[in-house]
């Protein structure tokens, strides 16, 4: 209960907290789908009608790694440094969510490609987009190095 009156914390865990959010549906989505695809019964078969989504999804996963990478950047290249801590933790929170949305909306679409055409090995191009909105995760030390916040 104190983290709650302490807002550095209660900014970083709620970062955190968002992050794991978004990690769970993205798991939990790619698990479902997974699973009714090994059911054969249980799902109408689409694959005639949708060849190549996997190429699709991995043009668009690469494409949604750099495009969140280089929105990423930038927003750290306009670090600000003077300012209130509030402004710092907005610049820090907005970047964030960006970066893990782009990561999160490549991550279900590559899911949805993979299940629609029916074809598991599509989960690779889905784990390696979990694996970078993984390493994307907010860090303690990173905030307090390149923002000069205490967590």
């Amino acid at each position: 209960m104190n983290n709650l009156q302490n807002p550095k914390t209660n900014n970083f865990q709620q970062l955190q907290v968002l992050h794991g959010a978004l990690m769970a549906g993205a798991v939990l989505m790619s698990i479902v789908l997974g699973f009714l695809l090994t059911q054969d019964a249980a799902v109408a078969d689409f694959s005639g009608l949708t060849k190549g989504l996997l190429a699709i999804a991995l043009v668009l996963m690469s494409l949604e790694i750099v495009v969140s990478n280089f929105i990423w950047r930038s927003r750290q290249a306009t670090i600000p440094t003077a300012g209130l801590p509030s402004e710092k933790w907005l610049h820090y929170r907005t970047a964030c969510i960006l970066r893990w949305a782009l990561l999160e909306g490549g991550i279900l679409i590559s899911v949805v490609l993979t299940f629609l055409e029916r074809n598991t090995a599509g989960f690779c191009i889905t784990a390696v987009g979990l694996a970078f909105l993984f390493l994307a995760r907010p860090s303690r030390d990173y905030v307090a190095e390149q923002y000069g916040l205490e967590v």
